[in-house]
């Protein structure tokens, strides 16, 4: 199974709340998902058909962090939830929205963080374009921000040799 991923990451006024995904899923995945919650048969998915779709794929990755991995020091932040969840078909793939939530407090003094989406087991192949990743914080907060172009840096790259971690500091200004 394959996913392309795109991530923007959010902060509020307290620090990092969570991080928006975006997964465009292959056409075998897509195809058999979609027709196992497709009622009506129209290739597409309703509001109720998206929903009866949330916990097949969910409750499958909510064990590995919804594959959304922020690492702080040595530590991984847990998950807190997921919100805005919503599944659509686009050009016969299906792309997964949804908000992972954190929480990782803003000080005077900057705070380093890395962020990876990735399955660690490979069951998953998640392809993330941390090129193209965007940050949103309030004004009260400074927050730097850079992809893992340099081999080595990120902690999956000793299991995992084409996995991109975005790497962010932030405080308050």
């Amino acid at each position: 199974m394959f996913v392309d991923a795109k991530v923007q990451v959010f902060f509020n006024e307290n620090g990092l709340s969570g991080i928006l995904n975006h997964w465009v899923y292959d056409e075998v995945y897509s195809t058999a998902t979609v027709a196992s919650v497709d009622t009506d048969g129209d290739g597409k998915l309703s509001a109720k058909e998206s929903e009866a779709l949330k916990p097949i794929v969910m409750n499958q990755v909510a064990k590995s962090n919804y594959f959304n991995y922020v690492q702080s020091g040595s530590d991984f932040l847990e998950a807190k939830a997921i919100k805005n969840f919503s599944a659509s078909v686009e050009k016969g793939r299906l792309v997964l929205d949804f908000m992972v939530s954190f929480a990782a407090p803003v000080g005077n003094d900057y705070s380093m963080l890395v962020i990876v989406v990735a399955d660690p087991t490979n069951y998953v192949q998640v392809t993330t374009d941390m090129e193209n990743a965007d940050v949103a914080a309030p004004g009260s907060i400074d927050v730097e921000y850079f992809s893992d172009s340099l081999e080595g840096l990120s902690l999956f790259r000793a299991f995992l040799s084409d996995v991109q971690g975005l790497y962010l500091r932030f405080k308050r200004k």
